[in-house]
């Protein structure tokens, strides 16, 4: 790949160390699928200013990838996935780097020579910034357009093609099988490319498309059955929901027995990656339980394992998108007023969902104490709003831009009123400017609220516990099923 050139190294310079990685990839069904040997730099001795400058790069939001699964069910586009081959030798490298000759390869009588670097390599700290302008430069060069929303989903001239990377992954969306070879015979003339055919698994997430239906569906049961397996609870007994109905935690007191705070943390890492990719149905719980991290007792642990043991009745749960009659992407959101008993701050909660499944969700405690349940409410329908106008200039670049004001179903008709007018300006005047947003965007008819009842207020399961009836019917409204179901 013509990496590098062996050279003395000069007087003042100093060469950052070099590595064999040895990795084991696995298959969607977690078989050994081939040994991996991969040269690295220890980018970690490396000095800014010196060797290196920028390092920031991006990759395409998990709401984004969802975002475009749901267009392509709705539109009968066809998904396909393609994988660079050793993706960062390709990123020309700005600054002048040195690396030590690998281990076993040094060449023949210049063993105390080193490796000039002409481009980026494994391991150093602007490796995946350099490959990511190198993949920007020739996307943009073959006819592509960067969202200005997610600076990795790119959309061609005719509209009719997209594309999401995550930095050598990349998900090729398109109309037609045409159009899809077209486009990976043009990234293939640039890169040494892996044609992995129709999409069904990226970023460790199972994908099962059904275009004769008009269905999709997303999981990872393979990560929720290894995770089981590490923690020793694959045969542990499941329960209905994620979190009991009545669970109040507490801060831990000098008298409760302490656990293993870096074990908890691990685990809840593990049960976040989750939550935040296909499961949305135990964001709640542990996001609440995050909040222990610091300090968690036996009796955060118990109500850990209570996640663990929902998950192993519902290993093969995940999102179905259907394509259905409006295609229009809709919100919910809702507000638990002082449900933190340890400051009593409430919790925001929001759900948008397309093709009948959810896209993007949040449960987050709010930064203040609200006076009211309409306050609660009305301060959760403002983080909503923001989502909503992201949600709104990506579907735009995607080519489906909304028929007008998104719709936002709320529960509490004071809140409704409060975005509405300044009726209730002696009970809100002290509510902080930032809150007031939602008002203006329902006033620029970019947002419509509409009243739903608490029964159906999906995101209900993202500000408490419930009981196992309404959290069953509220977690099916929101498109999360067992694989392989033929309706919900």
């Amino acid at each position: 790949n013509d990496v590098w050139d062996v050279v003395p190294l000069p007087s003042g310079k100093r060469a950052v160390g070099s590595k064999w990685v040895y990795k084991v990839k696995n298959g969607t069904d977690g078989a050994v699928e081939r040994h991996k040997a991969r040269l690295v730099a220890q980018g970690f001795t490396q000095q800014q200013g010196a060797d290196y400058d920028e390092t920031f790069s991006p990759v395409v939001r998990m709401e984004s990838l969802r975002i475009l699964i749901a267009l392509s069910v709705q539109y009968g586009f066809k998904l396909h996935h393609i994988d660079v081959t050793t993706a960062f030798l390709n990123g020309d490298i700005e600054n002048e780097v040195y690396m030590k000759q690998p281990e076993g390869f040094a060449v023949e009588g210049k063993e105390d020579y080193v490796c000039k670097l002409k481009k980026s390599i494994y391991g150093l700290k602007q490796s995946s910034r350099c490959w990511n302008m190198t993949l920007d430069s020739y996307l943009k060069e073959i006819g592509f357009s960067q969202s200005s929303s997610d600076p990795c989903i790119y959309v061609d001239a005719g509209g009719d093609c997209h594309i999401g990377v995550y930095v050598d992954d990349m998900i090729v969306s398109a109309r037609t099988d045409q159009k899809i070879r077209e486009v990976i015979r043009a990234i293939s003339q640039r890169f040494d490319i892996k044609d992995l055919g129709k999409l069904h698994h990226f970023l460790g997430i199972t994908v099962q498309q059904d275009e004769g239906e008009g269905r999709t569906w997303i999981g990872q049961p393979t990560y929720t059955r290894n995770l089981l397996d590490k923690l020793d609870m694959q045969n542990c007994k499941p329960v209905a929901t994620p979190i009991d109905v009545g669970t109040k935690l507490i801060k831990a007191t000098d008298d409760e027995e302490p656990v293993d705070q870096q074990f908890y943390q691990s685990v809840i890492g593990s049960l976040m990656h989750l939550s935040v990719s296909t499961r949305p149905d135990i964001a709640f719980a542990v996001c609440n339980l995050a909040k222990f991290s610091s300090k968690p007792t036996k009796t955060h642990w118990t109500a850990l394992k209570r996640v663990l043991r929902y998950l192993k009745g519902t290993v093969e749960y995940g999102i179905l998108y259907k394509r259905d009659e409006s295609g229009e992407c809709t919100g919910f959101s809702d507000a638990d007023w002082a449900g933190d008993v340890n400051d009593r701050r409430s919790t925001s909660g929001y759900l948008f969902q397309m093709s009948g499944g959810a896209i993007c969700w949040r449960s987050k405690k709010q930064e203040c104490v609200a006076l009211s349940t309409a306050e609660a409410e009305y301060m959760a329908l403002s983080s909503a709003a923001q989502e909503s106008i992201w949600l709104r200039k990506l579907t735009a670049d995607l080519g489906s831009p909304p028929n007008g004001p998104m719709v936002i179903y709320e529960d509490n008709q004071a809140a409704m009123a409060m975005c509405k007018n300044p009726q209730y300006h002696g009970r809100a005047k002290h509510i902080d400017i930032k809150h007031h947003f939602i008002r203006e965007q329902v006033a620029n008819d970019n947002v419509k609220l509409e009243y739903c009842t608490t029964k159906t207020m999906v995101a209900d399961m993202f500000t408490k516990g419930l009981a196992r009836e309404q959290f069953c019917t509220l977690r099916g409204r929101a498109g999360i099923v067992p694989m392989d179901t033929p309706e919900r």
